[in-house]
């Protein structure tokens, strides 16, 4: 080959081989060894598929070109290193020779080296490999995670971030009774009308979940609302919500997934009813047995009678307090428990736990203490009832679990700046009680089953000293629902110290009117203690009716009645009780809600219906719920029904006594502002006794007449306003607004000395609490008619 093809075919690194009839090598270009199989073997001569063993069995092509049958033949990308590091593949063309001596050598085979193309190739066809492999596993993801939502039992919804439906499974169609096509493009707000109010909820650390991983999205955890469907029905869902974000908007939005709760509601309603029938029918015997005892222990009896009864009152006590924690534990696990938010005493609700427990305390010698502090609020915004069941389980655990020595509890407040918890409401202080024992001791090892359902430290505790493991159960769960905590500490042989804290509204002191409230509770606790020797002093005495079906329910009520000094009727049923309100003037009615006939919600209904002239004593009566229905939602119903109090049976003598005092002070004072009206018209204005506690507002005064009507000028005029501020809030249904006023009148009355008129501002507040306006116009009549008589007493007063 002429000197300038070979430079031009070694420029483009093309090497060739000249071949001869015979396959034999003529000419060899400079490089070839380094392409051939064999190196040593590319010689003159030598034949060529010695070194190319690739070309063996190709000699008929090598004819054909020869003789010009076929142009010329490939073999792309042959091997010739196996090193990953430095691959080498070459391409061989076969052609016919075109030079001057072509006839005596017909043949070239051209060499190149296609290392880079082959390389390229090899890493595009990798490449598309794994983008088909990507997108199989991709479709398959699709179809797994759509066969996973359409098989989904809960209703799922896609939108985007602007809220639009861009998604939904079957189980979504079948409950929101929508077709796909229906619902893509729509608002969220189609079927879930409040979703906005709850997406202000994303940064609440309580109601989102939250992770470590800062590339996990927030979760809006189970919120129960109500969806709308199709046909216009309201279902009530649990959902739960996220955002989903990626680096495309296109896959930027909201996932919803909704529970229907329609099941779910009707099982607890149906638990709720259970547990309210299982109630009413054990507590009805027990209440009977413990009943019937606490009137054999007032016959006298001594010696060996009255052990044997004494054992069969406090059987049935324990008996009672083992279902009220198995009603309580039923409660809280079904999330049916709903704490109060009412303004209380803080000190007189530890006082009730400590007058409750101190017979117990003096019996075994011990001491129990309070460590009062000046910091302790006297007035705080939670659930009375809650807190005092925890001090008491508390207390009565210390007391049972000591054998000598003392208990001493302790309060102490944390303002909510030095609370160091995210959880903590913003309006709300931090309260932390401790009962300290020197009692026996928990182990280490064992405490950690303090807390737990059905669980004592060990079994000889529960064979020792009783109890379901219940009580602390119990107790862990309404601190957390108080939004607080409980734990302990504890030296075996030594004692034990147990902390809670619930958080609570502190409301500030309103000069003196919080310390008399304080004080007429405490009184009212301490009159409570007593039990057989109580007696409603210098009232006249309550005319009675009670109404019952059960015989031996009507001969203990009727001996507690006796031993308190009152009498009573005996109505078998409503329609008795109905009958004999025409004819007879009762003040109160002690009414039982499950009787024949007809029962006492409805009795109680039919009460309220009745005019005022129909009642022999020309006015309604108190109507006084007594039943051993013992659930909240029996004593709600009660309340709703017009029932003006509530007894749970078996009733104490002392309960049923503070009850009955109460109501003999509020009706007799009714009575007597009645006389008082009736007798304005005929006296002398100057000298009418106005409802006023004269010798409060003297003391308040130093006996100053002029600095007193002042106080009744002013007192009226800050009234007068508030009043009407309330008529607005009632027919707005603002109950806050009622509350606030309400709050404000009672204190403004007892610091005058208006004793009616904080009882029916006290009256108002507490419907406002409850979020009720049945009878809150008949209470503003009142308080506005006491007004009145105030303005004309202070026109008709000389020097007014």
């Amino acid at each position: 080959m002429n000197s300038l093809l070979t430079n031009i075919l070694s420029v483009c690194k093309i090497e060739y081989l000249i071949l001869d009839e015979d396959l034999k090598i003529v000419e060899i270009s400079v490089g070839l060894n380094h392409f051939a199989n064999i190196p040593d073997e590319v010689k003159q001569g030598e034949d060529v598929r010695i070194a190319f063993p690739e070309l063996e069995g190709l000699e008929d092509i090598f004819d054909a070109i020869r003789y010009g049958e076929q142009d010329n033949f490939e073999l792309k990308g042959i091997m010739r290193s196996q090193d990953a590091a430095s691959p080498l593949y070459i391409d061989i063309r076969i052609t016919k020779n075109i030079q001057e001596n072509s006839s005596i050598n017909p043949l070239i085979i051209i060499v190149e080296d296609s290392t880079e193309r082959m390389v390229l190739e090899q890493s595009l066809f990798q490449g598309a490999n794994e983008a088909n492999l990507l997108l199989r596993n991709l479709k398959a993801s699709k179809q797994y995670i759509d066969q996973i939502v359409t098989s989904m039992a809960d209703a799922l919804l896609v939108t985007t971030l602007s809220g639009k439906i861009k998604k939904l499974n079957l189980a979504a169609q079948v409950l929101l009774e929508y077709d796909e096509i229906e619902l893509i493009g729509q608002p969220i707000t189609k079927v879930i009308r409040e979703v906005d109010s709850y997406k202000l909820e994303i940064g609440n650390i309580e109601n989102i979940e939250t992770f470590l991983n800062p590339d996990q999205n927030p979760l809006l955890k189970e919120v129960e609302t109500v969806c709308y469907t199709k046909s216009r029905k309201t279902i009530s869902v649990a959902f739960s919500y996220s955002i989903v974000k990626t680096e495309i908007e296109h896959f930027q939005g909201y996932v919803y997934i909704l529970r229907d709760m329609t099941e779910r509601k009707q099982a607890e309603l149906a638990k709720q009813e259970f547990l309210a029938m299982i109630s009413h029918e054990v507590r009805t015997p027990i209440a009977s047995v413990i009943g019937m005892a606490s009137l054999l222990l007032d016959c006298g009896l001594i010696g060996q009678q009255k052990d044997f009864v004494e054992i069969i009152y406090s059987s049935g006590n324990s008996l009672l307090k083992i279902i009220n924690d198995f009603l309580d534990f039923s409660k809280v696990q079904s999330g049916n428990l709903e704490l109060e938010e009412e303004p209380f005493i803080l000190q007189s609700c530890i006082n009730e736990a400590f007058y409750l427990l101190a017979p117990q305390a003096r019996e075994k010698g011990l001491q129990i203490t309070f460590l009062d502090t000046l910091k302790l609020p006297t007035t705080i915004v939670g659930d009375i009832t809650r807190l005092r069941q925890v001090l008491i389980n508390l207390l009565s655990n210390a007391i049972k679990f000591t054998q000598t020595g003392s208990i001493e509890v302790s309060v102490i407040i944390r303002k909510n700046k030095d609370i160091n918890r995210s959880s903590a409401a913003a309006n709300t202080d931090e309260i932390q009680f401790s009962i300290k024992d020197t009692g026996i001791g928990i182990p280490s090892d064992r405490m950690e089953r303090l807390f737990k359902a059905f669980s004592q430290v060990n079994s000889s505790i529960t064979r020792q000293y009783g109890g379901t493991g219940l009580g602390l159960a119990i107790c862990k769960q309404l601190c957390e629902l108080m939004g607080g905590r409980i734990w302990v500490e504890s030296e075996l042989n030594t004692g034990s110290t147990f902390y809670f804290t619930i958080a609570a509204s502190v409301i500030p002191e309103e000069s003196a009117g919080a310390q008399v409230l304080a004080s007429v509770q405490e009184l009212q606790v301490r009159n409570s203690e007593n039990n057989c020797d109580y007696r409603p002093s210098d009232l006249p005495k309550l005319r009675i009716l009670l109404t019952e079906d059960n015989l031996v329910n009507q001969k203990i009520a009727l001996k507690q009645l006796q031993s308190l000094g009152y009498s009573a009727d005996v109505a078998n049923n409503g329609k008795e009780a109905l009958h004999l309100l025409e004819k007879i003037p009762y003040d109160l009615i002690l009414m039982d809600c499950q009787m024949p006939i007809l029962d006492g919600l409805e009795t109680t209904k039919q009460i309220h219906r009745w005019q005022e002239s129909n009642f022999a004593s020309g006015r309604r009566p108190v109507v006084v719920a007594m039943t051993a229905n013992a659930m909240k939602e029996d004593q709600q119903m009660c309340l709703d029904a017009g029932m003006d109090d509530y007894l749970s049976k078996p009733v104490m003598k002392e309960k049923l006594a503070a009850t009955l005092e109460h109501w003999a002070r509020m009706i007799f004072r009714v009575e007597e502002t009645d006389i008082l009206d009736r007798t304005v018209s005929t006296t002398n204005i100057g000298s009418v006794d106005l409802p006023i506690d004269w010798e409060r507002l003297h003391q308040l005064s130093e006996n100053n007449p002029e600095f007193e009507l002042e106080l009744l000028q002013i007192f009226i005029e800050d009234i007068q306003p508030r009043l009407e501020v309330v008529k607005i809030a009632i027919a707005s249904h603002d109950f806050d607004q009622i509350a606030l006023q309400s709050h404000q009148i009672k204190g403004a009355s007892v610091n005058i000395g208006a004793t009616t008129m904080h009882l029916l501002a006290e009256k108002l507040e507490q419907l406002a609490y409850n979020q009720e306006d049945r009878g809150t116009n008949n209470l503003i009549l009142g308080l506005e008619e006491f007004v009145k008589r105030i303005q004309e007493f202070l026109i008709r007063t000389p020097n007014s």
